[in-house]
């Protein structure tokens, strides 16, 4: 099971606008790769995610909602 959390996150993007990482309680996580999108720009986007950090590989998932990004919830990989 995940960890269940709604906290902030400071977001990092590419010139084309696409999510490459992300930091976390001051730590920077390295997006490999989007595995899944869903929600509507209206309700707010949410992102299952594979990424790096310093403790590993992790799937995490985080919600969008205008430029305010947060984690919802992180799963070990």
């Amino acid at each position: 099971m995940g960890q269940l959390l709604n906290e902030p996150v400071r977001a990092e993007h590419d010139p084309a606008g696409r999510l490459t990482a992300y930091e976390w309680r001051g730590t920077r996580y390295a997006v490999d790769e989007v595995l899944k999108t869903y929600g509507t720009a209206q309700e707010g986007r949410v992102y299952r995610v594979r990424v790096t950090g310093a403790e590993g590989v992790a799937v995490a998932e985080l919600g969008r909602d205008e430029d305010r990004w947060r984690i919802r919830h992180v799963f070990s990989a």
